[in-house]
């Protein structure tokens, strides 16, 4: 995620600044799938998922191919926006069939800018997204404070997934400490009537994120 210095000392012999975190941690439920978002490791990944996900149907290669598409679509959209890794579910819970997601991206203010403070992000989130659908509050977690933005929206007539259900969205923002980096948390999910339940998860993976060193 970065390039810390593990030096003590600056070369004029003062204490240098702390380094940043060299990398994250994120604890998930069991069935979440996770993907590289690294054009070069994410088709066989993906191939495994698809095949994995298809083995106990009697699904078509034709619609192996679509779900395999699918997915790298969704993986090069999520890298093109600075994506590092992506989760996906689709499991059965009791006789309930679940789908949810998870990105998690690298933010890193454009060149000569300086980088907006949390509460920055959040006053501007919640002046785009001031309606029903949409809270947007500051929260501390283990990790540090973030913004949190839950919102709901239903996707464009050209979605390439098809899906016309309303999407329950929850974004968590954190700043990397001692950078001028942020790493956001996009969880997803369009199972309306399981939407309450899945946010109150998507909270409690976020507060698993441990900075390492």
């Amino acid at each position: 995620m970065t390039n810390p210095s593990h030096a003590d000392m600056a070369t004029d012999g003062t204490e240098a600044p702390p380094a940043p975190p060299s990398d994250y941690r994120l604890a998930v439920p069991e069935g979440w799938e996770r993907v590289v978002l690294d054009p070069d490791r994410w088709p066989h990944r993906i191939d495994k998922l698809v095949n994995r996900g298809l083995r106990r149907t009697k699904a078509t290669p034709q619609l192996k191919a679509a779900l395999g598409d699918r997915i790298k679509a969704q993986a090069e959209a999520a890298h093109a926006n600075g994506g590092v890794e992506m989760y996906l579910v689709n499991q059965v819970m009791g006789q309930v069939p679940v789908s949810a997601g998870l990105v998690v991206t690298v933010l890193r203010p454009p060149s000569g800018r300086a980088v907006g403070d949390l509460s920055d992000i959040a006053l501007s989130l919640g002046t785009r997204g001031a309606d029903a659908d949409s809270d947007v509050t500051m929260v501390d977690l283990p990790a540090g404070p973030a913004v949190r933005h839950f919102y709901r929206r239903r996707p464009a007539p050209d979605d390439p997934d098809g899906n016309k259900l309303l999407v329950t969205h929850l974004d968590v923002c954190l700043a990397v400490p001692h950078s001028d980096q942020r790493l956001l948390l996009s969880f997803s999910t369009p199972m309306e009537p399981l939407a309450e339940a899945l946010v109150t998860l998507f909270d409690s993976i976020a507060r698993t994120l441990q900075w390492m060193a």
